[in-house]
């Protein structure tokens, strides 16, 4: 909350204020006695300015109050020593400019600590902005590291552990599980310089999501795992951006991985197609299930797809019991196209 300067946040009607007193301060000034300075009650008029939104109204109202002084005087002249009277309201005048000065200087110190605390509520929220930004993109690399590089290189792994494990049966078919483990892990290098590198412009010759999810359950079947395959409707590609073509496959290549290591599953489907107007995506298994509200607590990986889904506009349903396979269903409404599209 930016606090405002008291001349600007009261509404208080100074002039008229001022001005009653003045009359008053003047009626009192010439039916007293003289020995009486009434004159010093100005300074009230003057401190009243204080609220006033122009600067003007200071000096206005303490030339004022200054001739008022004088006038008083002329109107009711003095029975005693004049310079008595005189001393007396000269020094009331001293004290109206001191008066002034002391109004004026408040009124400049209280604008610019008041500039100052807007322009350090501003500097506090772009660094918290600065420091909301980097935590969401560190968020961002902990979740693309994860799903993509980590999850490549469990893959990579699990390929060679299947190949050394068909070494005795076929010593042929373990010895071709190699180059396509060297070509896993060429391609996540060149996932690793990507993120050290920053965020780059999408490769037009990327391959499009048609290609590349049935492409992505293939990399991920191995011999000794669940058999894997997809159910895909075609030319899915036109309707979906880069960026959720993108995140869809993290979520399934997640899914996937998680099939891999914890479901003990024998087959994993992965469908995809529209229906009204909305893609659905879903990957299920026949593996040993788990309890959904314990599990996404507990697992990074599940945190990780319901954030990617959500940055997608998807809706997401993790549906597992114990001993009755996991069903993820991933709903993402499509644009409207005209009939001539």
């Amino acid at each position: 909350m930016n606090p405002e300067p008291v001349h600007e946040s009261r509404k208080v009607p100074v002039l008229p204020i001022a001005l009653a007193i003045a009359a008053a301060v003047l009626a009192i000034d010439v039916y007293t006695p003289q020995e009486m300075p009434p004159q010093y009650l100005y300074v009230l008029c003057i401190l009243l300015t204080v609220w006033s939104p122009r600067e003007q109204t200071l000096w206005w109202m303490a030339t004022l109050c200054t001739i008022l002084t004088a006038l008083g005087s002329y109107l009711s002249p003095p029975t005693f020593d004049f310079y008595i009277i005189l001393f007396n309201r000269s020094i009331a005048v001293v004290l109206f400019l001191a008066t002034a000065l002391l109004v004026q200087n408040y009124r400049r110190t209280h604008d610019q600590l008041h500039q100052l605390n807007q322009e350090l509520e501003a500097r506090v929220e772009d660094r918290t902005r600065d420091l909301s930004r980097v935590f969401e993109e560190r968020e961002q690399l902990n979740r693309d590291l994860h799903d993509d590089v980590l999850q490549s290189l469990y893959a990579v792994g699990l390929r060679l552990e299947a190949g050394r494990a068909g070494q005795q049966a076929d010593p042929t078919e373990a010895v071709g599980r190699i180059p396509q483990a060297l070509d896993q892990l060429k391609l996540t290098m060149q996932h690793i310089r990507s993120y050290i590198a920053g965020p780059q412009p999408a490769h037009e010759g990327q391959p499009p999501f048609d290609t590349a999810l049935p492409a992505l359950v293939q990399s991920m079947t191995i011999g000794t795992g669940p058999q894997l395959r997809v159910d895909m409707e075609p030319r899915l590609a036109a309707h979906l951006s880069h960026e959720q073509a993108d995140s869809i496959l993290l979520i399934v290549r997640e899914a996937l991985s998680n099939c891999l290591q914890h479901s003990r599953a024998h087959e994993g489907v992965v469908t995809a197609q529209r229906q009204n107007g909305t893609l659905r995506i879903e990957i299920r298994d026949d593996g040993i299930g788990f309890d959904p509200a314990a599990m996404q607590q507990a697992s990074h990986g599940l945190a990780n797809i319901g954030a990617r889904a959500k940055a997608i506009g998807a809706d997401l349903q993790i549906v597992s019991q114990p001993g009755q396979g996991v069903r993820i269903a991933l709903a993402l409404p499509l644009p409207q196209r005209s009939s001539g599209s």
